[in-house]
């Protein structure tokens, strides 16, 4: 049976309300709804059944604090999100977009599509974040002097997404929610920070240690260039791929170091399919 992702952007600004992407397996776009109130994404969600639900929101208040572990382990990858704090600190009007995005996890619920903070994801929500998408499909964060819009719609065209009936950012950040949805459910997922106050997933089974801005080849093609995610060099790589030849073989190596050593390292070497160190199994 093919699959549907849903994509969902929450803005409260200007009344922008919600808009919705429906993508199929296929990545090609099923479905736009612009300015959808949450009864116009219930009635969506109850006619198409996606697979699953992708949504650019947090789900729940931090735990404590002024942010939540998910996105200090973003930041520690030189991603940055806007930090979700705890109810106590949640009473400024800066934070009703994610008021909206907590009614939203809740509305989704009502529907049957209760909140995944690990597998499985089929029939259920997750958080996702579409600069933190882009980011990792690309394997670099947008080049100096490009614009998010284009930077944006660059990704979605090197995941073989349309854009030509995207005509807000809104709705492009929607694709990249619903494309997100389609890669989790095939697999290519890891995600951040503590399930009880919700994770960040992203389509990526692990993501680079770090990323860096990235670089737009001058020729005709305006190729887009990432970084190597070995982590130990400074090679570059074409847009979309994790590794220099070879250098999938040097992170291998320094995570049995890691693993060696009594470092977290395991947990990366599984998400990856590698195997552990012959000694540790």
């Amino acid at each position: 049976m093919s699959a549907l992702a849903l994509g969902v952007d929450v803005a409260v600004q200007g009344g922008k309300g919600l808009d919705l992407v429906l993508l199929d397996d296929a990545r090609a776009t099923v479905a736009i709804v612009p300015r959808a109130t949450r009864k116009d994404l219930a009635d969506v969600v109850r006619e198409r059944r996606p697979t699953i639900v992708a949504v650019d929101a947090p789900p729940r208040w931090a735990s404590s604090g002024r942010s939540r572990l998910t996105e200090n382990e973003l930041a520690r990858l030189n991603i940055h999100a806007f930090r979700t704090p705890s109810a106590a600190h949640s009473s400024n009007r800066h934070f009703d977009w994610m008021r909206e995005g907590i009614a939203v996890f809740e509305a989704l619920a009502h529907c049957g599509y209760g909140l995944a903070t690990g597998r499985p994801y089929e029939g259920r929500a997750i958080e996702v974040f579409p600069h933190a998408t882009a980011t990792v499909l690309a394997g670099c964060l947008p080049p100096t002097g490009m614009r998010k819009r284009a930077w944006r719609e660059r990704v979605l065209r090197m995941q073989g997404v349309r854009t030509d009936d995207l005509t807000t950012m809104d709705q492009l950040d929607a694709a990249l929610a619903a494309l997100t949805g389609l890669l989790v459910i095939q697999g290519k997922e890891s995600h951040l920070g503590d399930p009880a106050e919700g994770v960040i997933v992203l389509p990526i089974t692990a993501p680079a240690p770090r990323y860096r801005r990235g670089t737009v080849a001058a020729d005709s093609a305006a190729t887009l260039f990432g970084w190597c995610a070995c982590g130990a060099c400074d090679r570059q790589v074409r847009a979309g791929r994790e590794f220099a030849p070879g250098h999938d073989a040097k992170r291998k190596s320094t995570l049995w170091r890691r693993a060696r050593d009594g470092h977290d390292a395991t947990e990366e070497l599984r998400r990856r399919g590698w195997e552990l160190p012959p000694e540790m199994t």
